[in-house]
């Protein structure tokens, strides 16, 4: 890849099929036509990709089908959340040798650690990492708050490719670019605040919306980008209602499935413990992507 790593990351989610097991052709599919919009890359693994419902053996194989059917065409990101620091490095590894670009990596969850005992943490995750790096700041799940002063201490490792930044703060994507310049890259994390954050200074959006809007999602990036604000805002009028749909459901990650189910792109159930979506939001999603497609077709 020589394309720069800016621009709209979509997040799979993980297809099942009905044995329960991944549904990795559905993946592929669903790869080729996310990739058909021009988004930059996909980030799997994510929270979005159930990852933590996944065993090794699963990664491995998501991994690789993410890898081979994006075949050089986009960068691949793999998210590598782990408990501890070493068993985020073994991940790192096996994302480097199976194929990836770059991984993900968050504060261990369920910690309660300060953040500067998470940098503390990450920091060797960083100096020894084969791949760039991307750092999710996500307090919600991880009960850290990474604030710009505490990311900048881990750029020195020469590993911090970019911010995933999704605390909600109205002002941090500004405050991430003031502190952390133009070598870090700083992305939207939270597909509710998207515009805002391209308003800031981001370098771009990780959008699990994107797996079921890619077209619009990327869309919406490439306005901003090109300085078309009024562009920009006329889109997000209708897309920001769909995101905000998605993104206020405890059951995202299901809504983003059935959506995807009810356009022939089947993706199975959640795993548990998830919860699965009421057919009152999916029905309200699903006349919002309508309203969208009406007003901005794809």
């Amino acid at each position: 890849m020589t394309n720069p790593m800016r621009g709209v990351f979509a997040v799979p989610t993980t297809p099942y099929s009905d044995d329960g097991d991944q549904n990795l052709d559905a993946l592929g599919s669903r790869v080729e036509e996310v990739l058909a919009s021009g988004v930059t890359g996909l980030l799997g693994l994510g929270a979005t990709g159930e990852a933590l419902a996944l065993s090794a053996a699963e990664r491995e194989a998501q991994i690789k089908t993410i890898v081979s059917a994006v075949d050089g065409r986009a960068h691949v990101v793999i998210g590598c959340m782990a408990y501890t620091p070493a068993e985020m490095s073994a991940q790192i590894s096996d994302a480097a040798g199976w194929g990836a670009d770059a991984v993900m990596v968050t504060p261990p969850f369920y910690g309660g650690l300060e953040p500067d005992a998470v940098i503390a943490a990450l920091h060797p995750v960083l100096t020894a990492s084969e791949l760039p790096v991307m750092v999710y700041n996500n307090p919600h799940s991880t009960g850290t708050d990474l604030l710009p002063d505490h990311l900048a201490a881990l750029q020195h490792t020469g590993r911090l490719w970019s911010v995933k930044e999704t605390s909600g703060e109205a002002t941090r994507i500004r405050e991430l670019r003031d502190r952390l310049g133009e070598d870090t890259e700083i992305f939207v994390g939270a597909d509710g605040i998207a515009l805002e954050g391209f308003a800031q200074g981001a370098s771009g959006w990780v959008a699990a919306s994107a797996w079921l809007l890619p077209d619009h999602c990327q869309r919406l990036w490439e306005l901003a980008d090109s300085g078309d604000w009024a562009g920009a805002v006329d889109l997000w009028r209708s897309l920001g209602h769909a995101l905000g749909l998605i993104e206020g459901d405890s059951a995202f990650i299901s809504l983003i499935k059935q959506a995807l189910g009810r356009t022939g792109h089947e993706q199975g159930p959640v795993r548990p413990p998830l919860p699965t979506a009421g057919p009152d939001s999916l029905a309200s999603l699903l006349d919002a992507i309508a309203e969208l497609e009406r007003k901005h077709a794809a």
